[in-house]
């Protein structure tokens, strides 16, 4: 099939993905409320030299609220797939899953520290633990890792997997002790941190993309490659092929902070819309310019405030729920993640 391998595997890619940081481990409340409005995206280059947004290199991009010049606040230039914050109090840590392990910064990304030092060093996913600031989970295209020691030590928990490149984790939202991991032939599930996983049987394989609904944490849903979305009402008892998508891949899935409005897209689908908790979904809007989103992003003060990030466009936002779009920066780089850090 002729379309972007939704596995980045970095040996194969050309161009590596930009990935950022805020500020340093603590910081004061001035600060705070001056980060409070600014949005961090992670960008990887396809070609050329991006427009409104002044790329010359992979790194990471930061833009106040309402403004469409990015800025560049990273230093060097590190292979990135994905992103992870700690927060508690006043304190920041900032966690970068990069080609090259596992990065963490507590200073505001002007230095970095890598974590892992493992013979494959590839990091897909971070998931910090929101209490314990030594915990954390990582996804490999060799499993699951977990450190318990700030990154002292790591170890594999596969217990129960059948395959071994897991793409995507995510934390459950009442328990953090239950984890849900994106593994090749299936959605696993733990509820003792990793110690044992167990299938939840979705009837679909290669699952890439994983949210749970933010009001209604019964409720998942999970994007294939090729086998469109799933969505469960019951904490994956049952899983239902969602309307309107079928035999799509579906690279994002995001929501509004109340969920009344759920976002999906993905290779050559537009962006999409549910309104109904994830069941029926109804195309929204579609660019011509480029041929996939990567990310979603819905900003958590006012629904009405939507962002994609495309491959080959740049960003693009909507303050009407997806009618109207203006382009908002960062041209020509595939935006992998769009965030409002606090």
């Amino acid at each position: 099939m002729n379309q972007i391998l939704a596995y980045p595997i970095c040996r194969l890619c050309l161009v590596a993905t930009l990935a950022f940081a805020v500020r340093g481990e603590t910081i004061n409340a001035e600060k705070a409320q001056q980060e409070s409005a600014r949005m961090f995206a992670a960008v990887l280059l396809i070609r050329g030299t991006a427009v409104g947004g002044n790329i010359g290199a992979y790194g990471v991009y930061v833009r106040n609220t309402g403004d469409s010049n990015w800025t560049k606040i990273t230093r060097s230039n590190v292979i990135s797939f994905g992103l992870g914050l700690f927060k508690q109090g006043t304190t920041r840590r900032h966690y970068l899953a990069a080609g090259n392990g596992l990065h963490r910064s507590t200073d505001a990304g002007q230095t970095w520290r890598v974590l892992t030092c493992w013979t494959t060093e590839e990091i897909l996913c971070v998931v910090p633990d929101p209490v314990d600031s030594a915990m954390i989970y990582v996804a490999t295209p060799f499993g699951v890792f977990k450190t318990t020691d700030d990154g002292i030590t790591w170890d594999r928990k596969m217990t129960g997997f059948k395959k071994w490149f897991i793409q995507r984790i995510i934390m459950d939202k009442r328990d953090r002790h239950t984890l849900y991991a994106a593994s090749e032939d299936d959605i696993y599930m733990t509820t003792n941190g990793g110690a044992q996983w167990s299938p939840m049987r979705v009837g679909a394989a290669e699952p890439l993309a994983l949210l749970q609904h933010p009001t209604k944490p019964n409720r998942l849903l999970a994007g294939f490659e090729e086998n469109g979305l799933r969505y469960s009402p019951d904490h994956g008892t049952t899983w239902i092929a969602a309307k309107g998508l079928s035999g799509s891949t579906i690279y994002t899935i995001s929501a509004s902070a109340d969920g009344t409005d759920l976002y999906a897209a993905g290779w050559k689908t537009g962006l999409w819309r549910s309104e109904d908790g994830g069941l029926v979904w109804n195309h929204v809007w579609s660019n011509p310019a480029f041929d996939a989103i990567y990310s979603i992003f819905v900003d958590p003060t006012d629904g009405q405030h939507v962002f994609v990030g495309s491959v080959g466009g740049g960003v693009y936002e909507s303050h009407d729920r997806g009618k109207t779009w203006r382009s908002a920066g960062l041209v020509g780089g595939q935006i992998k993640q769009i965030e409002l850090y606090p």
